[in-house]
């Protein structure tokens, strides 16, 4: 078994900062006389930090996007996110993810929730609440 002095110890590190895999890099030693399993260099590379850039795709909430998103909620601001996904699909081919669009919505300061079982919130519905409230006032019901 052969000591890897400080000299070999440093030309393993380089060869990983380079990208070298453990096995190109025994390779690469052995054609120079030296020989290292492939533990003995995964130990003297684990000190080597190896920095690799990943590769990101764009951001999916473009300007345009959430224009976009704006516009359609201020068409109906009750609509689920699920939907307002759906009608980027449909309407305007953009493909984003649900998280993503509730994200938008967040952010361009809409009160976005789960939508919640309130039947008399809608403007058509106006006559019908007008009609309700004068039965709680003739019933003595605070409103």
């Amino acid at each position: 078994m052969a000591v890897i002095n400080a000299q070999v110890s440093e030309l393993i590190k380089s060869l990983r900062k380079k990208g070298w895999t453990t096995s190109a890099i025994a390779k690469h030693l052995a054609t120079t006389g030296i020989t290292a399993s492939l533990r003995t260099i995964q130990r003297h590379c684990r000190c080597a930090v190896v920095e690799k850039k990943k590769e990101r795709k764009p951001h999916e909430l473009t300007s345009q996007v959430m224009e976009i998103i704006d516009s359609i909620l201020r068409a109906d601001d009750e609509l689920p996110a699920r939907k307002v996904k759906e009608l980027l699909q449909s309407r305007h081919n953009i493909t984003i993810g649900l998280h993503s669009v509730r994200k938008a919505v967040r952010t361009l300061g809409w009160n976005f929730g789960k939508p919640r079982f309130v039947p008399m919130t809608r403007g058509k519905n106006k006559d019908l609440r007008v009609i309700q409230a004068q039965e709680w006032k003739a019933a003595g019901r605070r409103i």
